[in-house]
């Protein structure tokens, strides 16, 4: 997560820690592995609702754009024609921060978040069992499970190299 779209997450869904903790602490949150994956999630179920709302199919690659792009990036690009150079979809800054989009187009961006996602889930079908706890029961799209199941593989990956 960056900064602001940690922030804003935590006043949203953890304003107790929101209130009571400095921004510094809150930044440090995004290491917390439970907090992470909550907040990841309250991300995905934000993106879905806001794909959907714009006509969208939803796949676990296209919730990973709404992440990695932003929901409105994600958005551009999925309505962008496959063709389209992605620094005309999404402008320059975002070439600059993520150097490996130069020269790409809205279907690479597009191919590669399916691809990526169904590598995590790959992983994560043969690795061992995770373990999760919930303390909501919600009805969530089979799309939805995917993306969540690959980015819980993610973030296993992260806490086995720390």
């Amino acid at each position: 997560f960056i900064s602001k779209t940690w922030i804003r997450m935590m006043n949203t869904y953890r304003p107790e820690l929101a209130r009571t903790l400095s921004t510094a602490d809150l930044l440090a949150l995004r290491y917390d592995a439970t907090i992470s994956r909550e907040m990841v999630r309250n991300l995905a179920r934000e993106g879905e609702a806001y794909l959907r709302e714009r006509g969208h199919q939803i796949t676990a690659g296209r919730l990973y754009l709404c992440h990695f792009l932003g929901m409105e990036g994600a958005h551009q690009v999925l309505s962008a024609t496959g063709s389209a150079q992605l620094s005309a979809v999404l402008g320059s800054a975002v070439i600059q921060a993520n150097p490996f989009l130069t020269g790409k187009t809205a279907s690479y961006v597009v191919d590669w978040a399916e691809r990526k996602m169904g590598q995590k889930l790959g992983r994560m079908a043969t690795g061992a069992a995770q373990q999760t706890t919930t303390t909501e029961v919600r009805q969530t799209s089979p799309e939805f499970e995917k993306y969540k199941q690959a980015v819980t593989a993610v973030i296993s990956s992260i806490q086995n190299t720390l």
